[in-house]
């Protein structure tokens, strides 16, 4: 799941409450995305009538996406002037936009398009999403990496229409490391401790991590250390794995409970993301997991000290461990044939090789066609993509791959691990009976 802050530190008190905002779209007889040709056929075109279609949004606010989705429906609307409604509602969080659907689901009313920042919401929702297959023509499918349309299909027919990848490693201050006598990143487990070690030597606080909504930074290192063995890649590539008591899961388990209660700030616990980042912005940690779309941040005087981008490198989890995979995109759960017609358009324009450039250009996010480059990119992308293409381990997120019901364990989990109430052990067990459930 894509995450970063933007402009304001205030995020860390964001609003959950979603606000309704309708927009008008659409263009002229045709309903066909920038570049590439549509085949489907509109009632519009017969009626005159504008078709409405719902898309909830979590790219509202400080997302690291707003920028970005606001130039796109604006682009959207000029194109299909008098044809299509696209009636917008703002949902501030992934978290709560996930939970957001699942509500929507029990009533058997998800919105027409959705895109949930890489949450699996394939595999419990499925019967409710529209089957993409037929509607999939050759160049669409072509122009994306296979690993995005592997994370969106299940049992060969395609439920989502990837616009992004994941290339995950993790960033690190250089100025903190020098200060502690490190000259590069570890190249092993043993060695990253050593480091945690010498950094606090120093007085520094190595690791940001958090335990709220999955505790994306804290799952991300789990994940990469899981997959530092043949058996733990495996594992971290498995789609709704079932069963966590496996030795590489509990053994990574216990160094994120050492972690925990050594190597991470007393906020770590019971803590968002968004407190992670603001203490590797602020400097009062030296290590970060996470993904390009936060370069940004690094670059942005409201949130940290001009400079800051300077001082900041990129590396490959230890064991040569990259996230390097397809990231779940956008879904259609359209009940009538005109609005099912419409949000293709939708998505189609918003997966067009101009809006995947604009993305990479403005959030960082790598795109799922792996024709569309930028020369105007921040260097350290460029960093994280060459990572990624030189990694000896590449693995999935565990967002994309795991029951949504076993990502909301981990949060109610991790706070017991680190405060010693468990043992990795029973993490594990935990996690295993709640995929059970499914």
């Amino acid at each position: 799941m894509k995450k970063s802050i933007r402009k304001c530190l205030v995020a860390l008190l964001t609003c959950s409450m979603a606000v309704s905002l309708f927009v008008g779209c659409s263009k002229e007889k045709g309903g066909t995305a920038p570049d590439t040709e549509s085949s489907n056929v509109n009632n519009t075109e017969e009626t005159g009538k504008i078709v409405e279609i719902s898309f909830p949004t979590s790219w509202v606010g400080v997302s690291t996406n707003t920028e970005w989705f606001n130039d796109r429906l604006a682009a959207f609307n000029e194109q299909y002037k008098d044809k299509y409604k696209v009636v917008v509602e703002e949902i501030a969080g992934d978290q709560a936009y996930v939970d957001k659907m699942k509500v929507l689901y029990s009533s058997n009313s998800l919105p027409d398009v959705i895109s949930a920042g890489g949450y699996n919401l394939i595999d419990p929702m499925k019967d409710q999403l529209k089957d993409l297959t037929d509607y999939i023509d050759a160049d669409w499918k072509a122009a994306n990496s296979e690993v995005c349309w592997n994370v969106n299909s299940r049992d060969g027919k395609i439920y989502g229409i990837p616009y992004s990848r994941q290339v995950i490693g993790y960033f690190y201050n250089k100025d903190l490391f020098a200060k502690a006598g490190i000259t590069e990143p570890a190249k092993t487990w043993d060695e990253f401790f050593v480091q945690c070690d010498k950094l606090l030597a120093a007085g520094i606080t190595p690791v940001s991590m958090d335990t709220a909504d999955s505790g994306w930074l804290t799952s991300l290192i789990l994940g990469a250390m899981v997959a530092s063995t043949d058996e733990g890649e495996q594992f971290m590539n498995t789609s709704l794995p079932s069963n966590y008591n496996t030795p590489e899961f509990i053994n990574a388990a216990a160094m994120i409970q050492k972690m925990f209660q050594k190597y991470t700030t007393s906020d770590a616990i019971g803590g968002k993301y968004e407190n992670g980042a603001s203490n590797f912005f602020m400097e009062q940690t030296a290590i970060i997991a996470n993904g390009p779309w936060m370069v940004s941040d690094f670059y942005d005087t409201a949130m940290v000290e001009e400079g800051f981008a300077d001082k900041i490198g990129t590396a490959m989890f230890p064991e040569g461990v990259m996230y390097n995979s397809g990231k779940i995109g956008f879904h259609i759960a359209s009940k009538t044939e005109d609005k099912l017609n419409a949000s293709l358009d939708f998505v189609r324009f918003l997966t067009s090789k101009e809006s995947q450039q604009k993305m990479l250009e403005m959030t960082g996010d790598i795109p799922s066609d792996v024709t569309v480059t930028s020369d105007t990119i921040y260097p350290i992308i460029n960093e994280v993509i060459e990572n990624g293409n030189n990694a000896a381990r590449n693995i999935n997120d565990f967002q994309s791959l795991w029951y949504a019901n076993v990502v909301d364990e981990i949060s109610i989990q991790y706070p017991l691990l680190a405060q010693g109430e468990i043992t990795p052990e029973k993490f594990a067990a935990a996690l295993t009976k709640a995929a059970e459930k499914n």
